[in-house]
């Protein structure tokens, strides 16, 4: 190996052995190395650094810069320059680079640039994070906000303030005729029909005392038993505001045609008369007609009126729909026989074959069972005639047939052998009771 020149000396770095020169008169400096880029610090003027041991393998750089190694002070006179010293490396080794002069205090070494800008994505991530966090608790905290909220409303508080309307007379009366009247309504139709005899069922009864001994004999003065229609399956019927607020409510208990199974053994006709070859006989006939193996549709009106004792059942119509009085007194003429009914009354036309001159024929039938009907023939100049008079249709500027509601006498008229039906009184439109008063005029024809 060449000897140094006089105004340059040589050392080792202590991390690759590799040779390093540098200026005879430069002070100790901190600087990488040229070779390895491990920081190394030159030796003072006049020291001879040792050797590094020959078992001694190099390291990589540390992650860290060393510990700073303070530096003498630079004389005040500039130095001589002095050029960069050439470094001269084995073939094996890297190429010889020059060490740039210290520019003072030992420095540490620059970062990369890609470094560099790595390390300002990392601080201005590592600057998000707490941000993301703060904002995250934020959100949980306005999530559990409401959800608190939500969940507690409607339990701690305070209900709405209902206005007290129990003194309110025109607020009880509008829920009364609403639905108030029901309650009342089941109670009483429980109690009258639970009742068995005439003096237990009086006191439910519209005009109970006056009707005494009418309902007396029309029972017969047995035991009473109206299971067949019980109060449970009755069902509300509206009727319109207007009779609410009169104090008129009603029930309807309907029952459609049943067959009783255990009766029901119709006998076979021939083939003759079943394919038309023989016509069937009276008793055949009459024995196999379905109708005679079907029980009778059951169809209840109960009326209710408002007295000052409460509400009470109208028995003359409820006993008319149960019990069909109006078909029996139709289907069973009696010369001399009255019956007042609650009745459908409208014009129709007269049956063929009996037109009579001066006459027009009405047709009344029951409110429950409309398919028992009657027609009747009414003089055009009589007192019954001149009342039924608002609801001619025929040959009148109506269109079409004006039914109303009623209250009529009828009576069977002439000789056993050919009796007629007659209207012999007109009570009052309406039923009387509920709503229709007989008229004075009326109550005089008596």
């Amino acid at each position: 190996m060449a000897e140094n020149p006089t105004h340059q000396r040589e050392f080792r770095c202590k991390h690759c052995d590799g040779k390093i020169l540098i200026p005879a008169n430069l002070p100790p400096t901190t600087a990488p190395c040229p070779h390895c880029g491990g920081v190394i610090t030159s030796p003072g003027i006049g020291e001879v650094p040792a050797p590094p041991a020959a078992s001694q393998v190099p390291t990589p750089p540390a992650a860290a810069p060393p510990a700073e190694i303070s530096a003498p002070p630079l004389p005040q006179k500039a130095p001589e320059a002095v050029a960069p010293a050439e470094i001269h490396v084995p073939l094996e080794e890297k190429p010889k680079t020059v060490l740039p002069p210290p520019k003072g205090p030992a420095s540490e070494p620059k970062k990369q640039p890609s470094q560099a800008v790595s390390n300002a994505g990392k601080s201005e991530r590592s600057g998000l994070i707490p941000v993301l966090l703060v904002v995250l608790v934020i959100a949980l905290l306005g999530f559990g906000g409401v959800y608190f909220a939500s969940s507690e409303l409607g339990k701690h508080v305070d209900p709405p303030t209902v206005k007290n309307t129990a003194g309110d007379p025109a607020v009880n009366e509008a829920n009364y005729i609403r639905i108030g009247w029901q309650n009342d309504a089941y109670k009483l139709l429980h109690n009258y029909l639970d009742a068995t005899s005439t003096e237990e069922k009086i006191p439910y009864i519209l005009n109970g005392k006056a009707l005494a001994a009418k309902i007396e004999d029309f029972y017969g003065g047995g035991v009473i038993v109206d299971t067949d229609t019980p109060a449970d399956a009755f069902s509300i019927y509206e009727l319109s505001e207007e009779d609410r607020k009169r104090g008129l409510f009603m029930m309807i208990y309907d029952q459609p045609p049943q067959f009783d199974m255990k009766e029901f053994f119709r006998p076979l006709a021939s083939l003759e008369v079943q394919y038309g070859v023989d016509e069937a006989d009276l008793l055949l006939s009459t024995v196999a007609r379905v109708g005679n193996f079907a029980m009778e549709p059951l169809r209840v009106h109960a009326f209710f009126k408002r007295t000052s004792e409460g509400l009470k059942l109208d028995w003359e119509i409820f006993a008319q729909t149960k019990y069909r009085r109006l078909q029996n007194f139709v289907e069973l003429p009696e010369v001399g026989q009255k019956g007042t009914f609650r009745v459908f009354i409208v014009e129709d036309v007269p049956t063929k074959g009996q037109v009579v001159a001066g006459t027009r024929t009405y047709r009344v039938a029951d409110p429950a069972n409309t398919e028992d009907t009657a027609r009747i023939n009414v003089k055009v100049d009589s007192e019954v005639g001149r009342a039924l008079s608002i609801i001619n249709w025929r040959g009148t500027k109506e269109s079409q047939p004006i039914t109303r509601t009623a209250t009529v006498e009828l009576s069977w008229a002439g000789d056993a052998a050919a009796p007629a039906l007659e209207i012999s009184r007109f009570v009052c439109w309406e039923f009387l009771g509920l709503g229709g008063q007989e008229t004075p005029a009326t109550a005089s024809t008596k």
